[in-house]
């Protein structure tokens, strides 16, 4: 692997550790400021304060414990969106501006974790975790011929 792979995959890594650890706050934030529990309903402060406090948790998991759990931050992604589709449904009324005003909440609070989710995908492909007294190994291309 080139040199400026590896800083592509460390440069990757560690924006996302630092966008996971502004996430996290902002869940952190986001739940304390709401009273939580909040008493009207907890599940829509749950379903868009949740998500972002699981980055940093996740993040670090992916990155040093176990690869596949970047599927985890994928998976992630929707939760705010289907949150605030399911609380707005009755706002929409058919105009213009209800529909703009859900897309706009929808991208500014799933677009962060989808950066989030690719970042981690991207940076954690390039290293494998190895079994004997070496922590990780860098992934080899393979120049084999396809017969």
């Amino acid at each position: 692997m080139k040199t400026s792979s590896k800083w592509l995959c460390f440069g990757s890594l560690i924006f996302a550790g630092l966008l996971s650890l502004l996430l996290s706050f902002f869940g952190l934030f986001g739940l304390a400021w709401s009273g939580f529990p909040q008493k009207s309903s907890p599940a829509s402060i749950l379903g868009i304060f949740l998500p972002d406090l699981l980055a940093l948790p996740l993040f670090a998991v992916t990155v040093a414990v176990w690869k596949r759990a970047w599927l985890f931050s994928w998976f992630l992604v929707p939760f705010p969106a289907i949150t605030i589709l399911a609380s707005s449904v009755h706002d929409l009324k058919g105009t213009s501006i209800g529909v703009a005003r859900s897309l706009a909440e929808f991208s500014r609070l799933t677009c962060p974790l989808l950066i989030l989710a690719a970042l981690v995908q991207f940076g954690t492909n390039f290293y494998e975790f190895r079994q004997d007294g070496h922590w990780v190994r860098w992934k080899e291309a393979s120049h084999e011929t396809a017969d």
